[in-house]
């Protein structure tokens, strides 16, 4: 027995089909593609801002410093007037 082909418009159409159906995933995936990001190699392009000086970063290491050890010691101080409080109160249930 052989394959015979009884209708053939509707090959034709299944055939169609088949073909908008695989331009239509093209179409999807290829807008998928990392248009917007850099290749995985490209180097960025040079700063137009200068490296700091070694004075400028001491002067930012101090600054960072005096900023940690102020809210440290503003933390503490913070820790221990709650502690002075007791604990704090019951929650009360939700009515219904």
């Amino acid at each position: 027995m052989g394959m015979t082909v009884h209708h053939p418009g509707r090959a034709i159409r299944r055939g169609l089909a088949a073909a908008a159906l695989g331009a239509a995933m093209a179409a999807l995936v290829s807008g998928c593609s990392p248009a917007n990001y850099p290749a995985v190699l490209a180097y960025p392009t040079p700063r137009d801002d200068p490296q700091l000086t070694p004075d400028q970063i001491k002067q930012a290491t101090d600054n960072l410093i005096t900023d940690r050890n102020q809210l440290s010691t503003q933390a503490q101080a913070a820790q221990a007037a709650g502690a002075d409080l007791g604990p704090p109160p019951a929650a009360t249930p939700a009515k219904p």
